[in-house]
């Protein structure tokens, strides 16, 4: 009988004979020839999520695999009863997170990791990345500083007084992109940021704070948006104050903006956005199902962290750079 039992199991090892049958299926599924099955979670769905969904879905496709997708509402909890759920009921292959809090997803990270599931995460770095198997984002600090040399070559011709618009201080794209920026800009004599403030990545709290922050300092004449996210709420607040001027007017006000979506295009073409730091999304679908072949088939992804530089796109580039720009693209 147990001559018997190790025979079976040797026949029937990439469908997991033993104790950990469903865990042995999904790492063998690809070389196997198994159907492979890709659970996402994603923080919330704006336009630039739309894009990294179908990024991550055409990668897929071309891969041969399945895609079950999920939003959490920008809710940390819903994540983690979301990703259990495709872990241990769906018992997916491998799972593509971005997530809301980056420490809080640690909890999701160890249930991957205990049922060898790969866990990608995308987009958004997690607080401690040493048990996911490869996470590719933007490079946040970077994008500042490419943002910040916007600001620096147009004070140039005239000082600027700028509002510095922040995101959620529980994402590393926020914190990166304002640390970035700040020291980009340290020592400029020509650049001074007279208002710093927080949105939480909330629309609503964007349009509140450029309001108050023109209110307030009427000499404001440039805002650095971290996310074109926001780009509509700090557009609103220009209009309500008289302020939304196309360059070249004189009462335009200098705006750079990060991302690169539908939105951040228009007004580019529109002339009323200054600048814009393109995120590289069509590499993070590529990316993230390249790192889940590699380890469903057994292998270590090479390089576990990758960090991808924005493109810039300002208005004298305009024509050449914006097919390269998956907004632009997109509208």
């Amino acid at each position: 009988m147990k001559a018997f039992v190790a025979a079976s199991c040797l026949v029937l090892a990439l469908s997991a004979c033993g104790s950990n049958g469903s865990t042995a299926a999904r790492s063998g599924s690809g070389a196997s020839g198994q159907k492979v099955t890709i659970g996402v979670s994603f923080d919330l769905l704006n336009a630039i999520r739309q894009a990294e969904k179908a990024s991550i879905e055409k990668a897929a496709k071309a891969a041969g695999y399945d895609v079950v997708f999920n939003v959490a509402d920008k809710d940390p909890r819903k994540q983690a009863s979301q990703i259990q759920d495709l872990i241990q009921t769906r018992q997916v292959s491998a799972v593509i997170v971005i997530a809301q809090d980056g420490q809080q997803i640690a909890s999701s990270i160890s249930l991957a990791k205990a049922r060898k599931v790969p866990f990608i995460a995308v987009d958004r770095a997690v607080a401690d990345p040493r048990n996911v198997t490869f996470q590719i984002t933007g490079d946040p600090a970077a994008d500042g500083r490419l943002a910040a040399a916007e600001f620096a070559g147009a004070a140039k011709d005239k000082p600027l007084k700028v509002l510095e618009l922040v995101g959620a201080l529980t994402d590393q794209n926020a914190i990166g992109r304002r640390d970035g920026f700040d020291a980009a800009l340290k020592g400029d004599p020509n650049v001074t940021v007279v208002s710093q403030v927080p949105t939480n990545w909330d629309p609503a709290q964007a349009l509140d704070g450029t309001s108050n922050a023109l209110q307030k300092n009427p000499g404001i004449n440039a805002i650095f948006v971290p996310s074109d996210f926001l780009l509509p709420s700090v557009q609103s607040a220009l209009t309500s104050a008289n302020r939304l001027a196309p360059i070249g007017d004189a009462e335009h006000v200098f705006v750079v903006s990060i991302d690169g979506d539908q939105n951040g295009c228009k007004a580019m073409r529109d002339r009323t956005l200054d600048a814009d730091i393109a995120t590289p999304v069509d590499d993070f679908g590529k990316q993230a199902v390249a790192a889940i072949t590699t380890a469903l088939g057994g292998k270590t992804v090479g390089q576990k962290t990758v960090q991808t530089k924005g493109l810039t796109l300002d208005q004298d580039g305009f024509a050449a750079t914006s097919p390269q720009v998956w907004g632009c693209v997109a509208s």
